[in-house]
Protein backbone atom coordinates (compact mmCIF):
# COMPACT_ATOMS: atom_id res chain seq x y z
CA UNK A 1 0.00 0.00 0.00
CA UNK A 2 1.31 3.42 -0.68
CA UNK A 3 0.28 6.41 1.43
CA UNK A 4 0.84 9.65 -0.04
CA UNK A 5 0.50 12.96 2.20
CA UNK A 6 -0.22 16.26 0.94
CA UNK A 7 2.12 18.32 3.24
CA UNK A 8 0.66 21.40 3.72
CA UNK A 9 3.23 24.39 3.69
CA UNK A 10 1.60 26.43 6.89
CA UNK A 11 1.61 22.91 8.59
CA UNK A 12 5.61 22.23 7.96
CA UNK A 13 6.52 26.17 9.03
CA UNK A 14 4.72 26.07 12.01
CA UNK A 15 5.71 22.36 12.98
CA UNK A 16 9.08 21.41 11.98
CA UNK A 17 9.64 19.31 14.56
CA UNK A 18 6.98 16.95 13.31
CA UNK A 19 8.90 16.19 10.27
CA UNK A 20 11.22 13.97 12.45
CA UNK A 21 8.37 12.18 13.83
CA UNK A 22 6.99 12.06 10.89
CA UNK A 23 10.71 10.07 9.32
CA UNK A 24 10.24 7.66 12.42
CA UNK A 25 6.54 6.74 11.05
CA UNK A 26 8.05 6.47 7.08
CA UNK A 27 10.91 4.39 8.17
CA UNK A 28 9.16 2.00 11.42
CA UNK A 29 6.59 1.31 8.19
CA UNK A 30 6.75 -1.63 5.56
CA UNK A 31 4.21 1.17 3.34
CA UNK A 32 5.61 3.21 0.60
CA UNK A 33 4.90 6.85 0.46
CA UNK A 34 4.61 9.93 -1.36
CA UNK A 35 5.21 13.02 -0.05
CA UNK A 36 3.77 16.10 -1.67
CA UNK A 37 4.52 19.72 -0.26
CA UNK A 38 2.90 23.11 -0.12
CA UNK A 39 4.12 26.13 -0.50
CA UNK A 40 2.38 27.78 2.40
CA UNK A 41 4.17 31.27 4.08
CA UNK A 42 7.49 31.03 1.53
CA UNK A 43 5.14 31.09 -1.44
CA UNK A 44 2.80 33.37 -0.18
CA UNK A 45 5.79 36.09 0.56
CA UNK A 46 6.93 35.17 -3.09
CA UNK A 47 3.68 35.58 -4.82
CA UNK A 48 2.87 39.08 -2.91
CA UNK A 49 7.18 40.17 -3.92
CA UNK A 50 5.78 38.95 -7.44
CA UNK A 51 2.84 41.32 -7.54
CA UNK A 52 4.67 44.35 -7.17
CA UNK A 53 5.89 43.96 -10.46
CA UNK A 54 2.46 43.33 -11.98
CA UNK A 55 3.58 39.82 -13.09
CA UNK A 56 0.88 37.64 -15.56
CA UNK A 57 -1.45 34.93 -13.38
CA UNK A 58 0.54 32.30 -14.54
CA UNK A 59 3.65 33.79 -13.29
CA UNK A 60 3.02 33.66 -9.79
CA UNK A 61 1.91 30.23 -10.28
CA UNK A 62 5.17 29.21 -11.57
CA UNK A 63 6.63 31.27 -8.32
CA UNK A 64 4.41 29.37 -6.31
CA UNK A 65 5.62 26.05 -7.60
CA UNK A 66 9.03 26.86 -6.97
CA UNK A 67 8.42 27.36 -3.61
CA UNK A 68 6.84 24.30 -2.95
CA UNK A 69 10.01 22.51 -4.59
CA UNK A 70 12.60 24.66 -2.01
CA UNK A 71 10.62 22.67 0.64
CA UNK A 72 10.27 19.58 -1.28
CA UNK A 73 14.27 19.99 -1.18
CA UNK A 74 14.53 19.98 2.56
CA UNK A 75 12.10 17.50 3.85
CA UNK A 76 13.66 15.32 1.18
CA UNK A 77 16.71 15.82 2.86
CA UNK A 78 15.52 15.45 6.59
CA UNK A 79 14.02 12.06 5.49
CA UNK A 80 16.37 10.56 3.16
CA UNK A 81 13.78 9.82 0.10
CA UNK A 82 14.21 10.93 -3.72
CA UNK A 83 12.74 14.45 -4.96
CA UNK A 84 10.88 14.05 -7.96
CA UNK A 85 10.04 17.35 -9.92
CA UNK A 86 7.91 15.66 -12.66
CA UNK A 87 4.39 14.87 -13.27
CA UNK A 88 2.85 13.15 -10.59
CA UNK A 89 0.59 11.42 -13.21
CA UNK A 90 3.74 9.49 -14.19
CA UNK A 91 5.50 9.36 -10.92
CA UNK A 92 7.40 5.69 -9.70
CA UNK A 93 5.97 4.06 -6.35
CA UNK A 94 9.12 4.05 -4.49
CA UNK A 95 9.73 3.12 -0.59
CA UNK A 96 9.62 7.65 -0.02
CA UNK A 97 9.49 9.99 -3.11
CA UNK A 98 9.00 13.63 -2.03
CA UNK A 99 8.13 16.20 -4.38
CA UNK A 100 6.07 19.61 -4.48
CA UNK A 101 4.25 21.41 -7.38
CA UNK A 102 3.92 21.02 -11.03
CA UNK A 103 1.59 22.38 -13.48
CA UNK A 104 0.89 25.98 -13.32
CA UNK A 105 -3.28 26.04 -12.53
CA UNK A 106 -2.91 22.98 -10.17
CA UNK A 107 -2.53 23.29 -6.38
CA UNK A 108 -0.86 20.93 -4.62
CA UNK A 109 -3.27 18.99 -3.21
CA UNK A 110 -4.00 18.39 -7.13
CA UNK A 111 -0.66 17.02 -7.58
CA UNK A 112 -1.56 14.72 -4.66
CA UNK A 113 -4.74 13.40 -5.81
CA UNK A 114 -2.94 12.81 -9.05
CA UNK A 115 -0.37 11.07 -7.02
CA UNK A 116 -2.16 9.10 -5.74
CA UNK A 117 -4.20 7.70 -8.87
CA UNK A 118 -0.71 7.14 -10.04
CA UNK A 119 0.08 4.77 -7.16
CA UNK A 120 -3.19 3.23 -6.75
CA UNK A 121 -3.43 4.39 -3.51
CA UNK A 122 -6.73 4.21 -1.47
CA UNK A 123 -5.74 7.31 0.85
CA UNK A 124 -4.16 10.64 1.21
CA UNK A 125 -3.47 12.79 4.35
CA UNK A 126 -3.84 16.29 3.87
CA UNK A 127 -1.74 17.39 7.62
CA UNK A 128 -3.40 20.64 8.02
CA UNK A 129 -2.45 23.43 10.69
CA UNK A 130 -5.92 22.22 12.00
CA UNK A 131 -6.93 19.37 13.79
CA UNK A 132 -9.34 18.41 11.04
CA UNK A 133 -12.39 20.50 9.16
CA UNK A 134 -14.57 22.20 11.26
CA UNK A 135 -18.31 23.99 10.69
CA UNK A 136 -17.48 27.24 10.72
CA UNK A 137 -13.89 29.17 10.99
CA UNK A 138 -12.50 27.67 14.66
CA UNK A 139 -9.83 30.46 14.75
CA UNK A 140 -12.62 33.14 14.44
CA UNK A 141 -15.71 31.51 16.97
CA UNK A 142 -15.31 29.34 19.97
CA UNK A 143 -18.14 27.28 19.09
CA UNK A 144 -17.16 25.51 15.72
CA UNK A 145 -17.68 22.00 15.47
CA UNK A 146 -14.59 19.54 14.32
CA UNK A 147 -16.35 17.38 11.46
CA UNK A 148 -15.24 13.37 11.99
CA UNK A 149 -17.05 12.73 8.36
CA UNK A 150 -17.80 14.53 5.28
CA UNK A 151 -18.29 14.02 1.89
CA UNK A 152 -16.75 15.43 -1.43
CA UNK A 153 -20.04 17.11 -1.83
CA UNK A 154 -20.07 19.22 1.12
CA UNK A 155 -16.25 19.52 0.99
CA UNK A 156 -17.06 21.53 -2.41
CA UNK A 157 -20.08 23.88 -0.98
CA UNK A 158 -17.39 24.78 1.65
CA UNK A 159 -14.41 25.49 -0.67
CA UNK A 160 -16.33 26.98 -3.57
CA UNK A 161 -14.98 30.40 -4.90
CA UNK A 162 -12.16 31.38 -7.00
CA UNK A 163 -8.92 29.83 -7.32
CA UNK A 164 -5.67 32.36 -6.76
CA UNK A 165 -2.00 31.36 -6.10
CA UNK A 166 -1.59 31.27 -2.91
CA UNK A 167 -4.99 30.59 -1.51
CA UNK A 168 -5.84 27.99 1.44
CA UNK A 169 -8.14 25.90 0.94
CA UNK A 170 -9.40 22.90 3.37
CA UNK A 171 -8.68 20.55 0.00
CA UNK A 172 -9.08 21.61 -3.24
CA UNK A 173 -12.09 21.07 -4.74
CA UNK A 174 -10.92 19.93 -8.33
CA UNK A 175 -8.37 17.27 -5.95
CA UNK A 176 -11.73 16.67 -4.24
CA UNK A 177 -13.44 15.28 -8.27
CA UNK A 178 -10.14 13.39 -8.76
CA UNK A 179 -10.44 11.42 -5.12
CA UNK A 180 -13.94 11.08 -5.46
CA UNK A 181 -13.64 9.75 -9.55
CA UNK A 182 -11.19 7.24 -7.96
CA UNK A 183 -11.82 6.57 -4.76
CA UNK A 184 -9.69 7.79 -2.82
CA UNK A 185 -10.24 8.86 0.61
CA UNK A 186 -8.77 12.33 2.40
CA UNK A 187 -8.08 12.29 5.64
CA UNK A 188 -7.48 16.16 6.98
CA UNK A 189 -5.64 16.09 10.46
CA UNK A 190 -2.53 17.75 12.49
CA UNK A 191 -1.82 14.56 14.24
CA UNK A 192 1.82 12.56 12.38
CA UNK A 193 -0.11 9.59 14.85
CA UNK A 194 -2.65 9.30 12.86
CA UNK A 195 -1.19 8.10 9.80
CA UNK A 196 0.74 5.08 12.10
CA UNK A 197 -2.97 4.24 13.13
CA UNK A 198 -4.31 4.43 9.98
CA UNK A 199 -1.68 2.18 8.37
CA UNK A 200 -2.41 -0.36 11.60
CA UNK A 201 -6.84 0.11 10.95
CA UNK A 202 -6.88 1.62 13.97
CA UNK A 203 -9.12 4.96 14.83
CA UNK A 204 -7.71 8.36 13.92
CA UNK A 205 -8.61 11.88 15.09
CA UNK A 206 -9.14 14.34 12.34
CA UNK A 207 -11.62 14.43 9.57
CA UNK A 208 -12.52 12.07 7.04
CA UNK A 209 -13.64 12.93 3.74
CA UNK A 210 -15.23 10.06 1.04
Amino acid sequence: MTIVISLGGSFLFENPEKINELNRVIHHSNQNFIIICGGGRLAREYIKFASLFKLKPEDMHLVGIKSTIINALIVNKVLGGELYEGDPRKIKDKKLVVTGGFEVGWTTDICAAYAAVASKSKAIFNLSKEEGVYDKDPSKFDDAKLLKTLSFETLYKINRGRRVPGMNFIFDPQAGVICKNNGIKVIVTNKISDIARFIKCKEFSGTLIE
